[in-house]
C-alpha cells in the first residue's frame, strides 16, 4: 500500500486544486457536456465494476436492490458517497493489518481503490 506523508498530500492538493482552476478557464469545447462524466471517470467506474466483481461480490451486493450473498456484508449500494480514495485507503489499509471479524485480509493497490470508490461513488444513493 502507498502512504503519502502529510505534507506531500497538501502539495498535492494544491497542485491538483491549481490543476482545477486552470482547466476551469479552457473553452467549454474542451470539456465533456453538463452532467457527462468525463470519459477517464467512466473507464475508472468500469474498471472499479470490474475489481468489486471479481474480489467483493462473493460476499457484497454489486447492484441497487439486491442482497448480499454473505448477508452481513453490506451491499455497495449502502456505501455510495461514503467513502472518498483516501477514506477508503485508510479502511483497506486497517483490515489489511488487523483483519476485520468478519472481513478477510485484503491488500488492495491504490490505483484500484481509486476505481473502487468511483465506483461506488457511481451508485445511487440510497
Amino acid at each position: 500500500m502507498r502512504v503519502i506523508p502529510a505534507f506531500a498530500a497538501c502539495t498535492l492538493l494544491a497542485i491538483a486544486a491549481s490543476a482545477g482552476c486552470a482547466s476551469a478557464s479552457q473553452p467549454a469545447s474542451d470539456q465533456p457536456p453538463a452532467g457527462q462524466p468525463a470519459a477517464d471517470q467512466i473507464a475508472a467506474v468500469a474498471r472499479g465494476r470490474a475489481y468489486a466483481e471479481k474480489v467483493c461480490g462473493a460476499c457484497h451486493a454489486l447492484d441497487p436492490g439486491k442482497d448480499s450473498p454473505y448477508p452481513p456484508a453490506p451491499p455497495f449500494p449502502t456505501l455510495a458517497g461514503r467513502f472518498t480514495e483516501l477514506t477508503l485507503q485508510r479502511r483497506l489499509a486497517e483490515i489489511s493489518e488487523t483483519g476485520h471479524t468478519q472481513m478477510p485480509q485484503i491488500m488492495v493497490h491504490a490505483d484500484d481503490v481509486a476505481d473502487i470508490v468511483a465506483y461506488l461513488n457511481s451508485q445511487p444513493t440510497p
